[in-house]
């Protein structure tokens, strides 16, 4: 080689320019090498941040529309009480009875037509809230019948922090007699983060579009009430109800990554971001070290640049240089954190570095010559030859993708692969480069987050958000085909209070491991049973028609109450009330049924539990008795 470059020298003297001009290009290659991927990186850092938050985002607005309705759900089931009972309700009775689930709010009340609390869940003395914003809300707005969420204030009753929701009370004429209210501690809209990693200056936003903060929590600190009238957030919102913006952090002067939604059917946006400098920190660090290694690499091309023009008549030198090169590539090569291998066009295996062995188990010898798709878990081989051509045509340059390969001693590892192709001075393929880091441990975590998010921790069951995805999807396929038969059962444990107060909590998670054990038995595999909160059960059985849900809930029944509950050798009787609903294509919402359910097993338990009740039955209807 150096022979040959003496030879063009003294033949040729524009070669000194041509040296000059390939190591100009080189350096620029390396720097626009470098440049371009650190750019690609930071787009992928933010994206990657952006998609977290975005996900984070979906996930806050489904729990607190979830929490919402469940309030909102408190709020009519109280208002239609006080219509029926009037001030004879005992509010605090349906919270003790697990009617209404107390444990969501501080205090819920019934305010009459000039403001005065005349019944609530708590102790009270003579209170007037007629200078409430949500009581004047209701109060001229005769036709919005619409849950209200109100601006944080100090509750005169709780004398903490809350955060009202009320709905206006109509009387039969229609004119305004009064609101019910219930208060919520503004922290609880935070608290659903507290463990989400989103870093120390990461933030979860609950904002009204009045401007008003409801809930925020930067770090591990909440606050609330805070007037964000002026915030990016709200101008985002203005020109889309959903999206992700850069927020140069106007309220604490910490720029953050934001993706914000608008929560449907209430005056709410939810937003979750990410420092700038928490996305970033790592990456710029890492990529003013990849600068520095790009300066000194630039150093020794120019350097080696001089000693080439220098040593076209020096052939020994200039061997030893090359040596060295050789020498620093191989060392490189081989001391690699991640493994990394090349392979012929025929993808069979030229080059592996000592990680690559390490990683499969394999040899170095046993490797070379190898077929590369032998390494590939079979599930994972179909897409080999599309994106094989794609990098030889150069349609791509490189292809990045998470494979599993099989170690020798057959044990499936998954791996993050990058490959490119390696051209020569002409543009022609010489081999495949493939890069490849050991991402086992990381999908064993994610494997475990997803089956921890959508279990109950207590009965194993399904839990609350898996049921409603799959109310959602059977309540989609019903509209789509109205010939489907779908129906839902509600259950709830009777006087499970009582047992809690009779033989302790360790006795209540025992009865509802035992009961949820036997109703998953009787199950169909495309059927689905969860646990949805508290005492309370819920079942999908799809394909059966409401009569045939009653008799499968009433054989549960009987299956239940003949059951022998044991706890430290005691058996506890224990039986359950149902309530049994079709899913109709009519239904305005998917929950409609569950919600049908609901009210058939408040019946269950009005008529004397233990029994069974079917939502479209008649009021005279006897249920199945005990």
């Amino acid at each position: 080689m150096i022979a040959s470059l003496r030879s063009r020298l003294r033949n040729f003297p524009g070669v000194n320019l041509a040296i000059g001009l390939f190591s100009a290009i080189l350096v620029a290659a390396l720097w626009l090498f470098v440049v371009t991927e650190n750019r690609g990186e930071r787009v992928a850092a933010v994206e990657a941040a952006v998609k977290q938050n975005s996900n984070l985002a979906v996930a806050y607005e489904e729990h607190i529309v979830r929490t919402l309705r469940g309030f909102d759900n408190a709020l009519k089931f109280v208002r239609y009480e006080y219509r029926r009972l009037g001030r004879r309700m005992d509010i605090a009775r349906y919270i003790e009875d697990g009617v209404i689930d107390g444990q969501l709010f501080s205090i819920i009340s019934v305010v009459d037509e000039r403001g005065d609390i005349v019944l609530s869940s708590k102790p009270f003395k003579p209170t007037n809230y007629a200078d409430r914003e949500f009581f004047q809300v209701h109060q001229r707005s005769p036709d919005r019948d619409l849950i209200h969420v109100s601006k944080p204030v100090l509750g005169r009753i709780s004398e903490s922090w809350q955060v009202p929701m009320s709905r206006r009370i109509n009387r039969d004429d229609g004119s305004f007699g009064g609101v019910i209210v219930l208060s919520v501690d503004p922290g609880y809209f935070a608290r659903f983060y507290q463990k989400s990693d989103i870093g120390p200056s990461g933030a979860v936003m609950l904002v009204g579009l009045d401007g008003i903060a409801r809930a925020r929590r930067v770090g591990n600190t909440t606050g609330f009430g805070m007037d964000m009238s002026d915030s990016s957030l709200l101008r985002e919102r203005s020109r889309s109800p959903n999206g992700e913006f850069l927020s140069m952090g106007g309220v604490d002067g910490v720029p953050r990554y934001f993706s914000y939604r608008t929560l449907p059917g209430f005056p709410l946006v939810v937003a979750v971001g990410v420092a700038e400098q928490e996305v970033l920190g790592d990456l710029i660090r890492r990529h003013n070290r990849d600068y520095l290694v790009a300066l000194l690499l630039t150093m020794v091309i120019l350097m080696f640049n001089a000693a080439l023009l220098v040593a076209t008549r020096r052939q020994e030198r200039s061997a030893i240089e090359l040596a060295t090169s050789e020498a620093r590539f191989r060392s490189t090569f081989e001391q690699a954190a991640i493994g990394i291998c090349h392979s012929s066009l025929e993808r069979r295996f030229l080059a592996v570095n000592r990680t690559f062995c390490d990683m499969l188990g394999y040899t170095r010898e046993e490797l070379i010559g190898k077929p590369v798709w032998e390494i590939i878990h079979h599930d994972d081989r179909g897409d080999e030859p599309l994106f094989r051509d794609k990098l030889l045509s150069g349609k791509l340059e490189s292809h990045a993708a998470e494979k599993r390969y099989v170690r020798k001693d057959g044990r499936v590892i998954w791996v993050h692969r990058t490959i490119s192709v390696v051209r020569d001075h002409a543009g022609e393929p010489l081999y495949f480069l493939r890069v490849v880091e050991d991402v086992t441990e990381r999908k064993r975590l994610e494997q475990e987050l997803q089956a921890l998010a959508a279990t109950d921790a207590l009965t194993g069951l399904p839990n609350r958000r898996t049921f409603m995805a799959r109310l959602e999807e059977e309540y989609a396929r019903l509209r789509r085909f109205d010939t489907q038969l779908v129906a839902v059962l509600m259950l709830d444990v009777d006087y499970f209070k009582r047992v809690n107060d009779t033989h302790g909590h360790a006795a209540g998670d025992e009865v509802l491991r035992q009961v949820a054990t036997l109703i998953r038995e009787e199950p169909r595999r495309v059927d689905l049973c969860a646990r949805i909160g508290g005492e309370e059960f819920a079942v999908i059985l799809a394909g059966a028609s409401a009569e045939s849900a009653r008799e499968f809930a009433e054989r549960l029944r009987r299956k239940i109450a003949a059951a022998a509950i044991i706890f430290e050798g005691k058996a506890l009787a224990v039986t359950v009330s149902v309530g049994v609903a079709a899913m109709r294509p009519t239904d305005e919402s998917a929950d409609a049924s569950l919600l049908r359910a609901d009210g058939a097993l408040y019946k269950a338990k009005e008529a004397g539990r233990n029994q069974v009740k079917l939502a479209e039955e008649s009021a005279g209807a006897a249920g199945a008795a005990a």
